[in-house]
């Protein structure tokens, strides 16, 4: 049994691959091949997204009638929102003018009333 172990620590060890070196190529040459079509559907991907981007904000020529058309619907618009506004400041003016009415007349009345106690 000593003389067993004694032989076993004087001899010299190596590591050992464990797959033979034709294993360890092919692998290596799928790796290689799975990252080339990664990078190329990546890029495929990327080029249709692009191009669906930029076809998304080409617009089709528009005629000069439509754009007056249009131009002058804008204005009606505007005309419609600047009387609007003018119709409620109006309002707001006179509910101002209103209540500072109505807070004179209290504070008259205030004063009427300190004045009996």
């Amino acid at each position: 049994m000593a003389r067993d172990a004694a032989s076993l620590a004087r001899r010299a060890y190596a590591l050992q691959p464990v797959r033979s070196r034709t294993v360890r190529a092919a692998i290596w040459v799928t790796v290689c091949a799975c990252s080339v079509g990664a990078g190329a559907g990546a890029m495929y991907w990327y080029a249709h997204r692009v191009e669906a981007e930029t076809s998304a904000c080409v617009q089709e020529p528009v005629s000069p009638d439509s754009a007056q058309a249009e131009l002058e619907r804008t204005r009606l618009a505007l005309a419609q929102e600047a009387a609007a506004r003018v119709a409620v400041q109006k309002a707001a003016n006179a509910a101002a003018a209103e209540v500072s009415r109505l807070n004179t007349e209290l504070l008259f009345l205030r004063a009427q009333g300190q004045k009996r106690r």
